[in-house]
């Protein structure tokens, strides 16, 4: 797989990856016939986690139930014994097929090195002692590991991801680990009681316990498939529309796009750029409310058939209102043919009145339509839609927005329509 990073991203990714075996090297304990067959344990047991690991919210990273097993690890043998379970106990078969760049295979290996090795210290800084367990003077030592695995773990691939990503590293906390915080809290006691059965009882007696982590990635991957879910129904919304509108086929799909390169552009955080994705998608989907004879016609609209299409912005607000996940994006839907200078529709808003998602969308709807063939108009060029987009920038589009636009599509090949518009970039795994 190609990725294309920048000096930075490379840079950062290899520091992490060299501070990570680094750490392995000094945290290595001295090597005795018990300490090897309980590394060998503990990272068989956490392959076979990582086997089954969960796609995060739009496919940037990956978490796995093997937290708890680095987790207990290092309760059982030390910080040493715990980096090393969390850099190769880790690695996934996609890694070894090469379905993963090897920067980012290389730089897992070091962000989870520190996780586990940095929460080893803190556990022993506070008290822990490992291979013994003791309650309640030992809840001190385990909050203060887990803790420091989460935040290393979290901060560093935070940081990493926004690199890659160019993104925010604001938004990506928000759309991919802040649901995450009660999976690290509901592993963690796990984690616990997988150490303490060990130390009481022995490994056979771990492998009664290792079928809960199976149970908690389980549940972990169905809230995951909940979120795909939103997004399968949104574009059967959206087909929906365009199969009694064929002339717009595909019209959604790159509204979306362009507005998401548009709100990247303009540095908004991930959350807002997967919100103006949905919103892009459904942003028409008033029109199922419009009849035929007027959402067809290929001739100019009559005064009675223009208002007849001005209720559709209300209309899709309607329909997405009770949707949780969409929040405010109802409301970017019901304003999206607002005008920078007032004289748009539904409510002739004017300004920084309108939503910003929704005059990021309404440039990227007009955009659209400029450039793609419609029964009562030709495409104008690529070239043509730009200049056009220069000169109602002030009056009908948000200028800070145009711009953002004019910018964000620079790099993006238009081949005769923008239905063929290809994105430059790509994904980190």
């Amino acid at each position: 797989m190609r990725m294309h990073l920048g000096r930075g991203a490379q840079t950062y990714l290899m520091a992490v990856f060299v501070a990570g075996m680094l750490l392995v090297a000094l945290l290595l304990p001295s090597v005795d016939r018990e300490w090897i067959r309980g590394i060998l344990f503990f990272l068989v047991l956490a392959l076979l986690a990582e086997a089954v690991p969960v796609t995060l919210p739009r496919g940037f990273s990956t978490v796995s139930v093997s937290i708890a097993i680095f987790f207990a690890s290092t309760i059982v043998y030390g910080p040493g014994v715990g980096a090393i379970v969390g850099a190769f106990g880790t690695i996934r078969p996609r890694d070894l097929r090469g379905q993963v760049p090897l920067q980012v295979v290389l730089f897992n290996r070091g962000q989870l090195a520190l996780a586990a090795g940095l929460g080893g210290l803190a556990y022993v800084g506070l008290g822990g002692v490992p291979g013994q367990l003791a309650f309640p003077g030992s809840l001190l030592p385990l909050g203060g590991c887990a803790l420091v695995c989460f935040l290393i773990n979290v901060i560093t691939v935070t940081l990493g991801l926004s690199l890659v990503q160019r993104v925010s590293p604001r938004g990506l906390w928000r759309v991919n680990f802040r649901g995450v915080i009660p999976h690290y809290l509901a592993l963690t006691p796990v984690g616990v009681l997988v150490a303490y059965v060990y130390i009481e009882l022995g490994w056979v007696s771990v492998l009664l316990f290792f079928f809960p982590l199976l149970v908690a990635r389980y549940a972990f991957q169905r809230y995951m498939d909940m979120r795909n879910t939103y997004l399968s129904t949104i574009r059967a919304l959206t087909a929906a529309l365009e199969a009694k509108d064929p002339h717009t086929r595909g019209h959604a799909a790159r509204v979306a796009q362009i507005a998401v390169l548009t709100g990247r552009q303009m540095s908004l955080p991930e959350d807002e750029l997967e919100l103006l994705e949905y919103v892009g998608l459904l942003h028409d989907i008033g029109k199922i409310a419009v009849p035929d004879a007027v959402l067809k016609k290929p001739g100019i609209f009559t005064e009675d058939e223009y208002l007849e299409m001005q209720h559709h912005p209300v209309i899709g607000a309607e329909i997405v209102r009770g949707i949780r996940m969409l929040g405010k994006g109802s409301s970017w839907i019901r304003y999206h043919h607002e005008r920078w200078d007032g004289r748009g529709f539904p409510e002739g808003l004017k300004g920084d009145q309108i939503p910003l998602g929704a005059r990021i969308i309404a440039a990227a709807d007009a955009f659209d339509a400029m450039i793609s063939d419609r029964p009562y108009k030709q495409a104008l060029t690529v070239t043509e839609a730009k200049e056009e987009m220069r000169r109602a920038s002030g009056t009908q589009f948000d200028p800070e927005v145009a711009r953002a636009l004019l910018r964000a599509i620079e790099n993006v090949s238009f081949e005769g329509a923008a239905g063929n518009a290809q994105p430059p970039g790509g994904r980190t795994q």
